[in-house]
């Protein structure tokens, strides 16, 4: 794909994590369409396609779906904000998806059984994606400070604030973070056949306090992941894929 203008749909969940896109990729061009609030950026052979999808599993599939019709990507990203279920993620460290589970639909006891069709790859199942992303997470870790880590995200409309349910998820799904929409987002671009990337930034820990460390962290952490976004989408990288 180098050499080729690449599209990239960007699925924002909440207003403030589109206003972080918006703002931070110098998006433009605001429009309204079915309801929601769109922007895009062209250049260095890439457009950008951002839309305010609004919270939730429902207006996130439809928000994706929605973004294929009309604009054709070549990529669906998923960004966001994100509980941490491991020990080994910090404060602001970014989780790029390789496989997602869809766990809100099952008993804590089938989390090891899960059913192939609840289970979605993004584009890191591809080695040259891997490789590229590799490429990338060093540069960004050596020149912007930032952390990317490769893991499995546990994705669902239950929230994960207790111990218990933190520790199957991550023991059972090997699962090193947790959210809302990234299943749906993934799953309705595979349907597609569109590539995905999800990228989400940790903004707590999955526990009692998960809500008021997600509020008092999510700017920052929004702001650290969108400068890596913008470096990684505009700065000839996702063209390696």
């Amino acid at each position: 794909m180098i050499n080729s203008l690449v599209k990239v749909g960007i699925i924002c969940p909440c207003n403030i994590e589109y206003q972080s896109c918006k703002e931070i990729l110098n998006l433009h061009n605001e429009t309204e369409l079915a309801g929601r609030l769109i922007s895009s950026k062209k250049g260095k052979d890439v457009e950008v396609i951002a839309v305010q999808a609004g919270p939730g599993k429902i207006q996130c599939a439809s928000a994706t779906q929605l973004i294929i019709d009309r604009f054709k990507p070549d990529f669906i990203f998923d960004v966001g904000a994100s509980g941490s279920l491991s020990d080994d993620l910090n404060l602001y460290d970014v989780v790029c998806v390789e496989h997602s589970y869809e766990y809100d639909v099952c008993s804590n006891k089938d989390f090891e059984n899960i059913p192939e069709d609840l289970k979605t790859s993004t584009a890191l199942n591809k080695i040259s994606s891997k490789e590229a992303l590799k490429e990338f997470s060093n540069w960004a870790k050596e020149n912007m400070g930032i952390i990317i880590k490769v893991g499995n995200i546990a994705s669902g409309e239950r929230n994960v604030d207790n111990k218990e349910l933190r520790q199957k998820l991550h023991n059972k799904l090997d699962a090193i973070a947790c959210n809302w929409e990234t299943s749906a987002v993934l799953k309705t671009a595979q349907l597609n056949g569109i590539k995905s990337f999800s990228f989400r930034v940790i903004t707590d820990n999955a526990g009692k306090e998960m809500k008021d460390n997600l509020n008092a962290n999510w700017e920052k952490a929004l702001e650290i992941m969108f400068k890596a976004l913008n470096k990684f989408i505009f700065e000839g990288w996702v063209n390696k894929i």
